[in-house]
């Protein structure tokens, strides 16, 4: 699969990443505090707070996250000084 669908979804997904590649460069470009959450496929599945995260990657075997640990992981992000300037990767 990855020898054949990462490369299949980089083709057809290429302006879709390109865009979210110039989104994070304008946030951190901006003179604002800012942490950016970013999940991978999102689900419709119930709160567990059993996600992972990691700064400024994403996370390996990530591929879904239900919006409910997202929304969590949102809110504890608030609190978390040391998530300020970067990008965190949520994944199940």
């Amino acid at each position: 699969m990855r020898r054949v669908g990462a490369p299949l979804t980089r083709l057809f997904l290429r302006e879709h990443y390109a865009d979210l590649a110039r989104m994070e460069d304008v946030l951190r470009a901006a003179p604002v505090d800012r942490t950016s959450v970013r999940p991978p496929r999102l689900t419709n599945g119930p709160l567990t707070a059993a996600y992972r995260t990691a700064p400024d990657r994403n996370l390996p075997g990530g591929s879904t996250v239900s919006r409910a640990d997202v929304a969590h992981c949102m809110l504890a992000t608030l609190t978390r000084p040391d998530t300020v300037g970067h990008t965190l990767g949520v994944a199940r």
